[in-house]
């Protein structure tokens, strides 16, 4: 929150509460005003002033000390997902992609220096935690953040390297060689691979998607455990369907944009 701290024009208060109803993750679906406070940064007493406002609100259920989102916060996505075509063409291609290969199939779309994951089809043997709707992921090491970052603009995307520098200084120093590999990657030859670098025991591909004509980005990613691969498997075949699964749809939107 410290990055609005010197706007005058920053509703601090709206700040802080949207930051209690971040905190919660898929790991701490239920949190005391102590613990949303560790999460959050802000102070316990105004933690609680909060969570009773969104509890009032319908945002937040209490069950004896502890605050748990409530199904009224799905009011706040269900405009944006209602509209994203998108996803609702994606489906079947992306589950048959995950059933062929034995992987997991994902779309996301940029948020600050993260990623939202939007989709994802999955086999059901799998032997990892795959991202569902809503998960969060850093841009840097992840090939689906490579396949999104491509589609910036250069002075975009000078900017975004800058926020992610300044956001996550450790993350960059570790992976930006990586990173900016793969946003080459996937601007000359249309993916970028990344060998267990991020997710230990996967093989991972990423490529572009669309860019709509809100300026959103989109871009998928498919990850295999090594054990199912074959030696060059991940170049010669992953690579190229899920390219080709990216094309086809594109080609399906096309009629219908924006996405």
């Amino acid at each position: 929150m410290e990055e609005f701290a010197h706007d005058p024009d920053i509703a601090t208060t709206l700040v802080k509460g949207l930051s209690v109803l971040e905190s919660f993750r898929p790991n701490r679906p239920s949190m005391s005003n102590g613990e949303i406070a560790i999460q959050s940064g802000i102070n316990r007493s105004t933690v609680a002033r909060l969570t009773y406002t969104l509890a009032k609100m319908g945002y937040l259920k209490q069950e004896k000390s502890k605050f748990r989102l409530s199904w009224r916060a799905l009011v706040l996505i269900n405009p944006l997902l209602a509209n994203l075509k998108l996803l609702q063409i994606a489906r079947p291609s992306m589950q048959k992609l995950a059933q062929d290969l034995g992987c997991t199939v994902s779309i996301g779309t940029i948020d600050r220096t993260n990623l939202v994951y939007l989709e994802t089809s999955r086999v059901n043997e799998n032997i990892w935690g795959s991202p569902d709707l809503g998960t969060i992921g850093p841009l840097v090491p992840t090939t689906i953040g490579h396949a999104l970052c491509s589609q910036l603009t250069d002075e975009e995307l000078k900017a975004k390297i800058h926020e992610m520098k300044r956001h996550s200084p450790d993350l960059w120093a570790k992976y930006s060689d990586a990173f900016m590999q793969g946003v080459a990657d996937c601007r000359s030859r249309g993916f970028s691979i990344a060998k267990g670098t991020w997710t230990p025991g996967t093989h991972s591909v990423g490529v572009p998607l669309v860019r709509n004509a809100n300026g959103d980005c989109f871009g998928m990613n498919c990850r295999v455990p090594v054990f199912r691969l074959s030696p060059n498997q991940i170049e010669d075949e992953v690579a190229p369907r899920l390219m080709s699964l990216a094309a086809n749809l594109r080609n399906q939107l096309s009629a219908i944009m924006p996405v």
